[in-house]
């Protein structure tokens, strides 16, 4: 016994010894850390201050490390990167050396390999819904229309409390889907609900797959995958419309005069060819559906309370969308010409954020930054975004929410001017889509949908807020930021104000 007993520690000692040489050769031990300390065990520990205070603690490496520091996840490092310079060296690094489809470690065990393998829903959305916006467009305001009035029902002269994230959620919800996938699946409230939940349960995989190390994730994944879950779910809702339209494109072909103009269709006509299965399509429209929804209805849920918080914020906007609809109509042309509602949209999402990161890479080899900085094959790379947005270096009063600021440097006010200052366009300083040939395909489509639901709820209802007229604070969990989940607005229905029929 003595004898097994003394090769069994021999064996743990060098185990250990072994993982303290890992350790201390470790390249990314190199880069500052903040958030806890960095020695093993302890940096684990320092993973679980993070879910609580990570703003605090990015914000304190982005003013110490002037550059590049790491942070504690639970069962991996995360290297982040500030400054105009290293935010466009990820932005030029191409996918061989930073892979942004690899920024996520847990996809590969959640989502079909056939979805991973071929992302080409993401370039759907970049080249056909963005490409047939004008042909989408009359049907979203439609649904607009519809949608506003079933979920925000108030009578003049009286004030109505809402509470705008869920309610937002399900518009924002069957919006997307008219123009996702149609009448009448769009207003299906037992679809819609899926799809606003896929989202919390894609998030939910992922915290359980990190508690667990890489060689036990693909089996956890076996028994605990929500994903897969609610991809089952949604088969049932697009099964016969699937089949149903690749029946009519095989007997009607180039004769199919009325093929839908519709996200879905832009699915199958890349789907169909490659015999994919409707499960894997199901999940791509999820996928879909969950960056369509959730940043969107945070974003126009900030952007609301704003306004009922700051009335006088809401003349100028009406005076701009009255007269962009009298000149226009209610199109795209009219949207593109609201300058203070698209202000309005940049400065909330700068402002409040999606995240606190951005821009999420995977480095696919080892690989040096510009600034000295040695990054190990397999670290994940990200841009300090809220600590970005928030720097007064960068921007003047960047503390300070300013709803018209971005309109204002369009007109010339401080050089800003120009394009730059549109609610979709990229930079350096502003990432909240990302930044190259990778940021947020579905940009265009998500500020169009929100200029129409913003527009119309400015001209038909008057807002404001309850109790001590203060808005609540932002809540942040881990990475994300996000509004109050309780934040309540009170509606009126302005009088003879309908400006949609």
């Amino acid at each position: 016994m003595d004898d097994y007993r003394q090769v069994a520690l021999a064996l743990l000692a060098a185990g250990i010894a072994t993982y303290a040489v890992r350790w201390y050769t470790d390249p990314l031990r190199a880069i500052p850390t903040v958030g806890g300390s960095s020695l093993p065990g302890l940096s684990w520990l320092a993973a679980f201050r993070m879910l609580g205070d990570c703003r605090d603690v990015l914000e304190e490496g982005y003013r110490k490390a002037h550059g590049t520091f790491k942070i504690p996840a639970l069962d991996r490092w995360m290297v982040v990167v500030s400054g105009r310079e290293l935010v466009e060296e990820l932005r030029k690094r191409g996918d061989e050396e930073l892979s942004a489809p690899g920024g996520s470690q847990e996809s590969r065990y959640i989502f079909e390999p056939e979805v991973l393998a071929d992302e080409y829903h993401v370039e759907v959305v970049k080249e056909k819904l963005t490409r047939k916006l004008p042909a989408v467009l009359p049907d979203v305001i439609d649904e607009v229309t519809v949608a506003v009035k079933d979920h925000i029902v108030t009578r003049e002269d009286e004030w109505t409390s809402v509470e705008v994230m869920p309610v937002m959620q399900k518009i924002i919800a069957r919006v997307s889907n008219r123009a996702f996938v149609g009448l009448p699946l769009c207003r299906n409230e037992e679809y819609l609900s899926l799809a606003v939940d896929f989202a919390v349960d894609f998030m939910k995989s992922v915290i359980v797959l990190r508690l667990f190390p890489g060689f036990l994730k693909p089996i956890v994944a076996l028994f605990y995958n929500l994903v897969k879950q609610d991809t089952a779910r949604a088969v049932p809702f697009l099964r016969p419309i699937i089949e149903a339209r690749q029946r009519a494109a095989v007997d009607l072909g180039e004769g199919w005069n009325d093929k839908p103009t519709d996200l879905l269709q832009f699915l199958l006509d890349k789907a169909t060819p490659k015999n994919e299965s409707v499960f894997a399509i199901a999940q791509r429209l999820l996928t879909l559906n969950f960056a369509a929804i959730h940043t969107s209805s945070n974003t126009i849920t900030h952007a609301l309370t704003h306004l009922a918080e700051e009335p006088e914020l809401v003349e100028p906007l009406r005076d701009e969308i009255e007269k962009s609809i009298a000149a226009d109509g209610w199109t795209g042309a009219a949207l593109a010409n609201m300058w203070m509602l698209d202000s309005l949209l940049r400065e909330t999402l700068r402002f409040h954020g999606i995240g606190l990161l951005a821009m999420g890479r995977k480095a696919m080899k080892d690989l040096t930054l510009r600034d000295g900085t040695h990054v190990p094959r397999g670290a994940l790379v990200q841009v300090a975004a809220y600590a970005t947005h928030h720097d007064s270096a960068l921007l003047a009063r960047a503390d300070a929410f300013d709803a018209f600021r971005y309109a204002r440097m369009r007109s010339g006010e401080g050089g800003g001017g120009g394009a730059r200052q549109q609610f979709t366009s990229t930079s350096a300083e502003y990432v909240p889509f990302g930044h190259g040939a990778h940021a947020c395909p579905g940009r265009y489509f998500a500020a169009n949908e929100l200029k129409a639901m913003l527009a119309y709820v400015v001209l038909n209802y008057d807002l404001r807020l309850g109790g001590d007229g203060a808005r609540e604070p932002d809540v942040f969990v881990a990475m994300a930021a996000v509004p109050a989940p309780t934040t309540r607005v009170l509606f009126r229905k302005r009088g003879g104000g309908s400006q949609v029929q």
